[in-house]
């Protein structure tokens, strides 16, 4: 089933906002949220308990064979949030970090910008049909294969609530970035049980600048019910 960002983000607030945690993780809740994925070597609700002592090639391996019925389309961006985005990116060189399908790849490329993507699994699924014609390269976006201050701006969304090692993450979106850096993260409560692969959680806008830190931060708000955050890099 397909639905859009926005269909997705008004759930969670129900599920995450309005039902008690007792509920939340529930029975019910793990049989559903297993539903949703096929042939998964973790179960998605066992996957926190055991994502941050896994290696790399096993949470590679995960992602590479992650399944879903749930369909969001070619962008797990909101309209506003994409906006928010476009209009964020500075100079010519553009870095986007766990690409995807090449959605926002392939808008950056159609208003003039040099576009590569990164992603953990570029060749899975129908991601090679999708993103023909961009520069591509798999890469973990705690390890980028890029130099120092490669790209005048690297953007990553929807990513770092995925990662192991979210201060490596963080480290290397800064430094192949040579002006700035753009995040979006979903505003997600923290359950044992959810409908999604995320293993953090960033329910308040200080639980995102508790990872960032506020030095050169240009921008970090609600937009389209998920955190755009926005930094300027050193000159």
């Amino acid at each position: 089933m397909r639905f859009s960002r926005a269909v997705t983000n008004r759930a969670n607030v129900v599920l995450d906002d309005w039902l008690p945690p007792r509920l939340r993780d529930s029975r019910p809740f793990v049989w559903a949220a297993r539903r949703l994925y096929d042939r998964l070597p973790i179960e998605i609700d066992e996957l926190k308990d055991v994502a941050f002592s896994l290696s790399r090639a096993q949470y590679a391996d995960f992602y590479q064979r992650l399944q879903s019925k749930l369909d969001q389309g070619d962008t797990d961006l909101t309209a506003a949030s994409l906006d928010g985005v476009l209009d964020a990116v500075v100079g010519e060189t553009v870095l986007d970090v766990a690409c995807g399908k090449g959605d926002l790849l392939a808008r950056l490329r159609s208003v003039g910008r040099r576009v590569v993507g990164c992603d953990v699994a570029v060749s899975a699924g129908d991601r090679a049909i999708a993103v023909a014609g961009l520069a591509l390269c798999e890469g973990l976006v705690e390890q980028l294969p890029f130099a120092d201050g490669a790209f005048d701006t690297v953007v990553s969304t929807h990513t770092l609530e995925h990662v192991q090692h979210l201060q490596a993450a963080l480290g290397e979106l800064r430094r192949v970035a040579r002006r700035r850096v753009i995040v979006v993260v979903p505003r997600q409560r923290p359950y044992r049980v959810t409908f999604n692969p995320h293993i953090h959680f960033f329910p308040y806008r200080w639980s995102l600048l508790a990872w960032t830190g506020t030095d050169r931060v240009v921008r970090c708000d609600l937009v389209g019910g998920d955190w755009l955050y926005i930094e300027d890099r050193p000159a």
